[in-house]
């Protein structure tokens, strides 16, 4: 897969030419040749959807407060949701249909439907949470602090650590104290049993 490539040549790994793909699935994410989050945030959505599907049972329950039910909301639908969304190109239409997505859940949660209505604004005021959008704004801005912040570090994240030769050179044998010949023990041994 190539994003804004200039050179066209294939790429080979042990001699044979390794098939170029429009998209593929890396830790979890669609990743596709464009640049673009659409398949991706498609797949997130469908996720979160079958996330929050599968609690069917959990959002009618009588006896689990309000408060609990938005704490599993957050930390199962959302979370899934927002998944590698660091990096996602977002555009209005993905805003709003990530924001639309939000609101129907929490509508659903909250058993607020057709005709009982309240506007957006509202029922994030009354549930004390902010849009999709904001939270995906505040993680791009964080993964960019994250990223400058390691630009500008002094020390590369493998300075201190040894290769297996050096690693092994300072390790003593299990029982072994001090490089030492025999030709220096055996005296010693034998004056103290004397």
């Amino acid at each position: 897969m190539r994003v804004n490539a200039r050179v066209q040549d294939g790429i080979k790994l042990n001699g044979e030419e390794i098939e170029e793909v429009d998209s593929f699935s890396y830790l979890g994410s669609k990743m596709s040749n464009t640049g673009d989050a659409e398949v991706e945030i498609r797949a997130r959505l469908a996720k979160a959807s079958q996330a929050f599907a599968s609690l069917r049972s959990t959002w009618k329950a009588k006896n689990i407060s309000q408060k609990t039910k938005l704490r599993i909301f957050k930390s199962t639908v959302i979370s899934t949701l927002l998944y590698g969304s660091q990096s996602w190109k977002m555009t209005k239409s993905i805003s709003n249909r990530l924001d639309v997505f939000q609101n129907r859940c929490l509508r659903r949660l909250l058993h607020i439907l057709w005709p009982n209505t309240i506007t957006n604004e509202e029922l994030h005021k009354r549930i004390q949470t902010e849009s999709i959008t904001t939270q995906v704004q505040r993680r791009h801005w964080r993964w960019i602090g994250h990223m400058l912040r390691q630009q500008t570090s002094p020390q590369s994240p493998y300075d201190g650590l040894q290769t297996a030769e050096e690693n092994e050179a300072a390790q003593r044998k299990l029982g072994e104290e001090q490089n030492v010949s025999e030709t220096e023990i055996k005296p010693t041994m034998y004056q103290k049993t004397l």
